[in-house]
């Protein structure tokens, strides 16, 4: 059924192609109220208005196109069927993340033959010296950090591949993010802290083959 919901709905298919915007931009709240009293062209707004912020968040968790265009379509059905629950406690922007986050974590669980997280899950019991943290600082600078994240995202956990993505490539809050993964500040920047370790220890690696490279 969900492969085939944003089509099977009048105006919400068009919606994923569609760049355009309404020339009467209404608010999410709005668009929410009316979503509840089953205005389909409503939802298809807010499908319009999130659909590629939500598609950008499942790829880089999945790294799969195929699979993250599944699950962008599962979130919006989990979002139209639970419209109903919604209390609106968090900004129905938070509250579609939340839903994305789950439905890939979900995806991410059953899919067996990720080798590189096993990996990953292993590498994580080993924390470099404070020298490496500084060597690995001064080559990762700010320009070239986004690309570095990018490439190695689908080597971690999907814990700590969500806060990457959700702090360095939708430079969010920790107050955002805590809200959206429903974790305390704290744990965030925990899981920060160890992905950005797992990131210098490959790039630690990565010089090591270079410079073994260069001696050869």
């Amino acid at each position: 059924m969900r492969e085939h919901f944003l089509l099977s709905m009048p105006g919400l298919g068009k919606s994923l192609s569609r760049t355009d915007s309404s020339p009467v931009e209404l608010d999410d709240q709005q668009l929410v109220t009316a979503s509840k009293r089953g205005d389909q062209d409503a939802f298809s707004q807010l499908v319009q208005r999130y659909q590629r912020r939500i598609f950008n968040l499942v790829y880089r968790m999945l790294q799969q196109y195929e699979e993250a265009s599944e699950i962008t379509q599962e979130t919006f059905l989990a979002a139209w069927q639970g419209l109903p629950s919604f209390r609106g406690d968090a900004r129905f922007g938070t509250w579609l993340y939340r839903i994305a986050y789950n439905c890939a974590l979900k995806q991410l669980e059953t899919r067996k033959r990720d080798r590189a997280l096993q990996a990953a899950l292993q590498a994580e019991r080993a924390l470099e010296s404070e020298d490496t943290y500084k060597r690995a600082d001064a080559q990762i600078d700010e320009h070239e950090r986004q690309a570095f994240v990018q490439e190695h995202l689908s080597h971690l956990p999907a814990k700590y591949r969500a806060v990457l993505i959700l702090r360095h490539l939708q430079d969010m809050t920790y107050e955002e993010m805590a809200e959206i993964l429903t974790m305390p500040v704290g744990t965030i920047k925990t899981h920060l802290f160890r992905a950005r370790n797992l990131l210098r220890e490959r790039l630690q690696g990565l010089d090591s083959e270079t410079s073994q490279g260069t001696r050869g």
